[in-house]
């Protein structure tokens, strides 16, 4: 080889070398008009590990006092405990006796089936007693899934939630949800069928291969020729209730002449009347003797504004389980102040408590200031709304994704998490980190591999056993925060 060529290229290596040895231990230096930085070269052949380390190293939770629940542990602690039961926590100060306490559990598709809340609304009930399942909605794609409670219904209701693109202007209910009987359903009509021809590809023509079609689909409207009804069966099992004793069914917006066949079971209808007004109404349709099946029908051309019944009684805790698929827990003022301010009325929430943010992650996002943002409006205008209500906001839960072979967690879950942490701390709400509390990094691939598992194949939800888990753990942070 060339002695001409090789000299030169020996000295620029070295060179090369040398300058990248000192510039490491240079310290970095800045000023107006020149900066000196470290040069890092050779990161890139770092494990990759060690990376993820660092970042979740840097988003420790911000620590505050849960001094927020203070209203509501005191109360708990007041109530009456059933005979020969331990209280969780201890009595108030002066021994005031309570009889009823309550608490509304708003979460995404990670509380549908009343997980969590069912286990909790069993452990508190068996202390502090409680008989019902608490506010129920008119109609739900998980009524089969939910164990708690029977519930059934016809397909004429039209329904409107957070990810309704319709009604916008109109206000939802405490469920997340308000129902309007119809003479209709709607359903995805084809429209325009596609056909894709697949006998030919890129190997060459098949003919064992068939046509497949693609079509395009509308909403179309289905009208029938029966009244909308919905029907709850009482189920004797942890978290329910043997029988029905207690009911109310709210409403607003009946037109003239409105009514609702009341049916407890199989028996004969009874008729009730309801009030036009355009503000909250509450209709008590509690049986003369306990029933275990209610079955009620509206007329489909009196489009009222259902918001759901609730199943308790004057005394003991009750848990509501208010879980809407998809939902991110943003733009709560799809709630109107109005409505919410009547309904605190008649329920009386000791505790609000908001789940959220299976989906808002992404494993793409490294920076959540605008989710902060669009959370803090969403606390302020509950607080506005329900005045003194401690609030507690629950982290994110683990969640794994795909890392070539392997599962881990999304990169973006410790962020997520300090990102809630500090809303709640900047809003004064109390602050549970779920994330921590299931054990952190790659805590869900844990809970997944467990046997029985306590998490899905999709790592991202739980399963009723390890729901089960969670709300134990819940507890566990309630009776630590007194």
């Amino acid at each position: 080889m060339n002695r001409d060529f090789i000299r030169p290229a020996a000295i620029f290596v070295i060179a090369a070398v040398f300058t990248g040895l000192v510039a490491r231990i240079l310290p970095e230096w800045h000023n107006d008009f020149f900066s000196l930085r470290k040069m890092e070269w050779f990161e890139h052949l770092l494990p990759k590990a060690a990376v993820i380390d660092s970042t979740l190293a840097d988003v420790e939770t911000v620590e505050h006092l849960q001094e927020e629940l203070e209203p509501f542990l005191k109360k708990l602690g007041s109530m009456q405990v059933m005979p020969g039961k331990d209280a969780l926590i201890s009595r108030g100060a002066f021994g005031k006796k309570e009889k009823q306490l309550r608490i509304a559990y708003f979460g995404d598709s990670i509380i549908e089936g009343d997980l969590i809340t069912a286990p909790l609304r069993h452990s508190l009930q068996s202390v502090y007693g409680g008989k019902g399942v608490g506010m129920m909605p008119i109609t739900s794609i998980v009524s089969g899934f939910r164990q708690t409670i029977r519930h059934s219904f016809s397909r004429n209701w039209e329904t409107i939630s957070f990810m309704s693109r319709n009604n916008l202007d109109l206000t939802l209910g405490i469920t997340g949800y308000t129902f309007v009987p119809r003479p209709y359903y709607t359903a995805q009509k084809t429209i325009d069928p596609v056909i894709t021809d697949t006998l030919f590809t890129a190997e060459g023509s098949d003919s064992t291969k068939v046509k497949v079609e693609t079509p395009k689909t509308e909403t179309a409207r289905y009208y029938v020729d029966y009244d909308p009804w919905v029907e709850y069966k009482a189920a004797a099992i942890a978290g329910g209730a043997a029988d029905f004793q207690d009911i109310r069914l709210f409403y607003s917006h009946a037109p003239d002449s409105s009514f609702v066949r009341i049916i407890y079971d199989n028996g004969e209808p009874i008729t009730r009347w309801l009030n036009t007004s355009s503000s909250l109404q509450v209709l008590d349709i509690s049986p003369n003797n306990p029933a275990r099946t209610l079955r009620l029908e509206f007329p489909a051309h009196k489009p009222v504004k259902l918001y759901g019944l609730s199943f308790d009684s004057p005394e003991g805790v009750y848990v509501d389980n208010y879980p809407i698929r998809g939902y991110s827990g943003l733009y709560f003022q799809r709630m109107h102040e109005d409505i919410l301010r009547a309904f605190q009325r008649h329920l009386k929430y000791d505790l609000v408590v908001l789940q959220y943010g299976g989906n808002i992650t992404n494993p793409n996002i490294r920076n959540y200031d605008n989710y902060k943002t669009a959370m803090t409006k969403t606390i302020k205008h509950l607080k506005n709304a329900l005045g003194e209500v401690p609030i507690l906001l629950i982290s994110v839960q683990d969640r794994s994704i795909k890392d070539g072979t392997g599962y881990k967690t999304s990169p973006d879950i410790p962020l997520l998490v300090k990102a809630q942490n500090e809303v709640a701390a900047e809003t004064g709400c109390a602050f549970w980190n779920l994330y921590e509390a299931m054990g952190g990094y790659n805590s869900m691939l844990s809970f997944a591999q467990q046997n029985p598992p306590l998490a899905g194949k999709d790592y991202t939800h739980f399963t009723r056993r390890g729901a089960d888990k969670i709300a134990e753990l819940l507890l566990e942070y309630l009776k630590a925060s007194k």
